[in-house]
Order: structure tokens, then sequence, then C-alpha cells
């Protein structure tokens, strides 16, 4: 074997090996930026009802994780939008209370879910939004299926059954979700002053 042989190889053992010691390097790097990145999911407390992670449609028909409402207050309450009696007036109790929350400087957002999802379509919730001048504090949600407002009705003790005529028998309730979704009170019947839920929205 020549001299120029000879170092031809040895120069591609060389080039060889720092390679390998820099794609080694490389992999490595990449590990630690990915365990680096790993961020672990916020905690919720056990009686938040955001443990659901149910996913709602928006009124632009985008799809949102009921953790989302996370980080302030909630008003809460289920209504369908063809109602003519009970809901109409749900809606209307909250804007009071919104009014109270406006008057002493508290943040508040407030939602209503549909337990309608078949007939309120997201761009009919969006409608109704518009029809009952509903502020940027409001969103008005439904869903894929029945299962998600079953869901929710569920743990915010609401009951509704689906009548005839496309009427529904249910629950008058609305509830105050802290910021992390714990139920901090609730307003249980029409007869009731909804102002008095303000309380539970100053803790």
């Amino acid at each position: 074997m020549s001299y120029l042989r000879e170092f031809v190889l040895i120069a591609s053992l060389v080039s060889a090996l720092s390679a390998s010691a820099v794609q080694a390097h490389e992999h490595e790097h990449h590990d630690k930026n990915e365990t680096s990145e790993a961020v672990e999911p916020a905690k919720l407390s056990e009686e938040s009802i955001y443990n659901l992670g149910s996913e709602l449609l928006d009124s632009n028909g985008k799809k949102v994780s009921i953790v989302s409402l996370k980080g302030q207050p909630v008003v809460i309450s289920m209504a369908y939008t063809s109602c003519a009696y009970a809901c109409p007036l749900i809606i209307s109790q909250m804007q009071q209370l919104e009014k109270e929350v406006d008057a002493q400087g508290l943040k508040a957002r407030f939602v209503i879910v549909s337990f309608d999802p078949k007939v309120d379509t997201p761009s009919v919730m969006k409608k109704y939004a518009e029809k009952r001048k509903l502020s940027s504090r409001w969103s008005l949600y439904t869903s894929s299926s029945d299962k998600t407002p079953r869901e929710i009705a569920n743990l915010l003790g609401i009951k509704y059954k689906k009548m005839e005529g496309n009427d529904y028998d249910h629950s008058f309730i609305v509830t105050v979700l802290d910021k992390e979704g714990v139920i901090r009170g609730q307003q249980i019947g029409a007869d009731k002053e909804p102002k008095e839920l303000i309380k539970f929205l100053k803790n």
C-alpha cells in the first residue's frame, strides 16, 4: 500500500468517527430538548368539572375543550334556543347578574351549553346570541352529540328530558364555578334572586 493510499484510508476513518460522534451528540441534545419541552398538564381539583375534558363547539363551529374556561369565574347554565319560557328567563337572569358584575368591577364569563345539539347548531347559537344582544363575555356552546351535554348536566345537577314537539322539560339552575371549575354556588329555581350569586364571584 502506497503512502498516499494509507493517508486516504486513515483520513476516511477519522472522518467517519467524527461524524458518528456529532450524530450521537445531536441525538443526545434532541432528547434533552424533548424532555425540557414536555410540560406536565396543570392539575385540577378532583371537584372540578373541567376534569370531564369535554369537547364543545363554539358559535363559529370551532372545537373547544371545556378546560379552556379555566382561569376565571364562570357563570354557567344549560338551555335550548327554541325554548319559549324557562330558557329565555335563564338568560335574562344571567344578564341581570352580569350587570351586577359590571357594577362591582368583578370578572366572570357567562356560558350556556345547549342540551339540544341536533337543533342548536353553531350558526343557530350565534344568531341566538345576536338576538339576545349578549356581550363578549358570553360563550354559547353546542356539541356534536348528546353525550357531552349529558355529562355536563350530570355534574351541574341539571335534569332534562325531551318531550313531544321538540320541547324539553328541564331544571332551572344557574351555577357559579370558580376559576378552577369547582362549583361555588347555585341558583335553583326561577323565583330566586340572581344577584345572590354575586357573593360567589367575589371569592
